[in-house]
């Protein structure tokens, strides 16, 4: 769950740097989607080139209405999809999607979805390495204080911070230094699950 203050510092932010946002929390998921193609075969052609054309749009607000269609229909199926990193890619998927339709009606709805994705995924493995398959009260309380979901936690509200100090005007200078942070940061989930 996003808590208030979380959402609060987002929609603080110019819609550019909302979209900035969402992508650097993508950045973080990217691996888990990436990985997922790599080992079942999927096509993730379109959340690669999605994921450019969002960069971009940080900058020209467009977005291919054809691009953001094929993302929509290759969203990974669960049903067709029983590999261990499924839930992981779809998260990864569903949260370009939330970005693409971001740029269409600058919702902070959409950015908070992303949010609500990428802590579900920190859930879920979490929760996966756990020997009860039984979800409880206890267990939720052990998963939101461990120290992955309190990185990710800490990540976005530094990132809410670090988009805030940049001047609004977001010229090629300024999101080169934003991807160059997204492609730092650390994958939102630890590799060798």
């Amino acid at each position: 769950m996003i808590d208030e203050e979380t959402s609060t510092r987002l929609s603080t932010l110019i819609p550019k740097k909302r979209l900035a946002f969402g992508l650097l929390v993508f950045e973080r998921m990217l691996p888990d989607l990436i990985a997922f193609s790599k080992e079942t075969s999927f096509d993730a052609s379109c959340y690669l080139q999605a994921k450019g054309a969002a960069w971009r749009a940080v900058q020209n607000g467009f977005i291919d209405e054809d691009l953001r269609q094929a993302c929509t229909q290759n969203i990974p199926d669960t049903e067709k999809f029983s590999h261990a990193l499924t839930s992981y890619a779809l998260n990864a998927a569903l949260a370009m999607d939330e970005l693409l339709e971001y740029t269409r009606d600058n919702q902070t709805d959409h950015l908070t979805y992303v949010l609500s994705l990428a802590r579900d995924s920190v859930d879920l493995y979490l929760t996966s390495l756990e020997q009860s398959i039984i979800s409880s009260a206890e267990e939720d309380k052990r998963n939101d204080d461990d120290p992955l979901m309190e990185r990710e936690r800490r990540q976005e509200e530094d990132d809410i911070e670090f988009l805030s100090s940049l001047p609004d005007r977001l010229d090629d200078e300024m999101l080169s230094i934003i991807k160059g942070r997204g492609s730092a940061s650390a994958p939102l989930l630890p590799l060798s699950h």
